[in-house]
């Protein structure tokens, strides 16, 4: 073994060196070795020559090795890497790979098992790591203090690498001191703050950036640091790095960082909208909107601490102040939670696919129909959980997250590793898909086989996959999502209300419970391949509905209509968040949004987001993308550079009605 070791420390794999050398120890203990080694001998971002460092690729994508740390599965490992270089080691890092029961089912929709976070950004700036050294110290020796205490020293020996390279290249004096005193002390000025607050960005592996506006307030004299800020979202970006939440408590930070999202895509800013948010918060983001940026999104703060406190009345008032959404906008309480987001899917075209064309034959009762497909996604969602739960139980078992352990409150006091129950808070979040498809196809078999009955179910559905032009013409004048349509929305009620109902009457390890997310970010092209053609409309093996919304350009009465339908839905049994997307002229934009906005909260919409860019500038795009290297959209639960969608998905923004 020790032999075999020092291979791969001659490799230049540390991690899976240090992951193998005490193979006695607990979990815990061995990923924390392995993450300390990865920290004193990973190969360094190059500098960019500005204000912050690290900067460019995280540490784990500027060295692409055969094992490294990830933030969302413990490590990244690449069999075949470690094959070429010591072939010997394989079979006993591959154990250490297989202890983790998969996540099995056709039902993935966006995530296996995934999980962002959130760490507590504000402690650590205002501990220091020296404070995080001295709680570690206190604590009962054993193999957790071992754990966090050579994380604390791997940490160390990067900060101190990191100083010494900037040194060598003759970096900007003022990032080396700053380096110097931060992140072991707290901050003396903002720019410590921010420097500090990329380092740990870095060391966490790039995830969720964190509430800037929260978080930075005590240590910002007024300043004006835009432009730092949006140095620090480009490191976010190249990254395809995560979210930032902002608000309730607004301040003159919410507005720079609102400002410094121009012209790029990361970031997801997340602005929690109350009933008094000032009107240069809204000035701002009709601004910041309108450069084509789709920063920020909003959401409904009234309606989350509602919601948390039914369904979560654990979660502190005090602490609901730090509610955020990690990775696309799943819901979690900032440095205090372990969620696992988009931890697993569910596909509910897929489950109608196949039982629509098994059992419409059987019914003479639509409501008995709906009701018996409701029944069989229940029992479908409760067939997900139990896979997830296996999941969760081995990964709380053998999957340790060392750097959430140490920088998420409170696996420190608790001497539990996070993802064996350390964090204040847990629960889990199942991404739905589809759904607003079943809608539109059941409210076509209600009128045209059921209350028309102008086909027999057998002719309905070989009309349907002949693509007969007749028959798809009526099935498109039916009633459709997203249009304010009574029969519509009673049949989105009624069946959101079954399904994302289901998803909390299971519980999950390490705690808490589960529920739905609707966030289909790029994955409701590939949910689409392998269903036949839908009554709504959607020919076989096209792409699904993004998320809560109207199917792409099906909303034809008015954006009132749209928010009405999307309000129909049973959102508040979305604690995930329920993701709208809407498509808005910049003409519009000063005049229509915040009203809309507060319109379509009042009437309990819960999240909304907002793309600016004409048809024209769109097909533009897609004729000269280089011209159009900036333009964002939005789509799913997220930002993203047009130029990177599919042409599949670039033709669903297209299409969306624009306001």
């Amino acid at each position: 073994m020790e032999s075999m070791i020092q291979k791969l420390r001659d490799a230049g794999e540390h991690y899976a060196a240090g992951l193998l050398e005490c193979p006695e120890k607990t979990p815990l203990w061995c990923f924390s070795h392995a993450t300390a080694e990865f920290f004193k001998t990973c190969a360094l971002p190059a500098y960019d020559g500005g204000r912050l460092y690290p900067c460019g690729l995280s540490l784990t994508n500027c060295n692409p090795l055969g094992a490294v740390p990830e933030y969302s599965y413990t490590w990244r490992y690449w069999a075949g890497e470690i094959e070429k270089k010591v072939p010997e080691a394989v079979p006993a890092l591959n154990a250490i790979a297989g202890k983790v029961a998969p996540i099995a089912t056709p039902h993935t929709v966006g995530g296996a098992g995934y999980t962002h976070s959130f760490i507590n950004f504000r402690r650590i700036l205002a501990d220091g790591l020296d404070g995080y050294r001295t709680r570690v110290a206190a604590l009962p020796d054993g193999e957790f203090r071992q754990s966090m205490t050579m994380l604390l020293e791997g940490i160390e020996v990067l900060r101190q690498r990191c100083i010494a390279y900037l040194t060598e290249l003759n970096a900007l004096p003022e990032l080396i001191a700053a380096l110097e005193w931060v992140p072991n002390h707290p901050p003396r000025n903002i720019y410590e703050a921010l420097v500090a607050w990329n380092f740990v960005y870095y060391v966490d592996g790039c995830d969720d950036i964190g509430g800037l506006d929260r978080g930075l307030v005590p240590y910002w004299d007024g300043e004006d640091i835009v432009d730092l800020l949006h140095e620090l979202y480009t490191h976010v970006d190249c990254n395809s790095g995560w979210s930032q939440p902002l608000g309730p408590g607004y301040n003159g930070l919410t507005i720079q960082c609102i400002k410094a999202s121009a012209h790029i895509r990361r970031p997801s800013i997340q602005l929690l909208v109350t009933e008094d948010m000032p009107d240069a918060v809204w000035e701002a983001a009709y601004e910041s909107i309108g450069s084509s940026c789709g920063q920020p999104a909003f959401y409904n703060w009234d309606s989350f601490k509602k919601e948390i406190n039914a369904r979560l009345p654990e979660v502190t008032e005090e602490d609901l102040q730090y509610l955020a959404f990690g990775g696309c906008t799943e819901t979690m309480i900032e440095g205090l939670s372990n969620v696992g987001s988009d931890d697993a899917g569910l596909n509910t075209a897929l489950i109608f696919d196949g039982f629509f064309r098994k059992k419409l034959g059987s019914y003479t009762n639509f409501d008995a129909f709906l009701n018996d497909y409701a029944a069989e996604a229940e029992k479908t969602i409760d067939e997900v959980c139990a896979i997830l739960e296996e999941h969760r139980k081995t990964r709380a078992l053998y999957r340790p997250q060392p750097i959430r352990t140490l920088f998420i409150d409170d696996c420190i006091d608790r001497q539990t590793d996070f993802n064996a129950g350390g964090a204040r808070y847990n629960w889990s979040v199942i991404n739905v898909a589809g759904l607003i498809n079943v809608i539109d196809s059941m409210a076509a078999i209600e009128k045209l086989v059921f209350t028309d009955r102008k086909f027999t179910a057998e002719a309905f559905i070989r009309l349907l996959d002949e693509r007969d032009p007749a028959f798809l013409a009526l099935c498109k004048n039916c009633p459709k999502h997203g249009n304010d349509d009574p029969a519509a929305n009673r049949i989105a009620n009624l069946l959101s209300d079954r399904i994302y109902g289901r998803f909390e009457t299971h519980t999950c390890t390490p705690g808490g419970k589960y529920f739905a997310v609707s966030n289909q970010f790029t994955t409701y092209e590939a949910a689409g391949r392998g269903i036949r053609a839908t009554p709504d409309g959607r020919a076989a093996n096209e792409p699904l509905c993004d998320s809560c919304g109207a199917i792409h350009g099906r909303d034809v009465n008015g954006p009132t209509a749209m928010l009405k339908s999307v309000a129909a839905l049973r959102l508040d049994k979305v604690l995930g968040t329920p993701v709208t997307n809407l498509r808005m002229s910049k003409a519009n934009l000063p005049v229509l949004l915040k009203p809309m906005v507060q319109a379509f909260f009042a009437d309990g919409g819960v999240q909304l987001q907002i793309t600016c860019a004409s048809r024209e500038e769109l097909l533009d795009a897609l004729a000269h993308p280089e011209k159009h290297e900036n333009l964002v959209v939005r789509i799913g639960g997220y930002a993203e550079y047009f130029n990177r969608l599919s042409p599949v998905l670039k033709q669903t923004v297209i299409d969306r009605t624009e306001y």
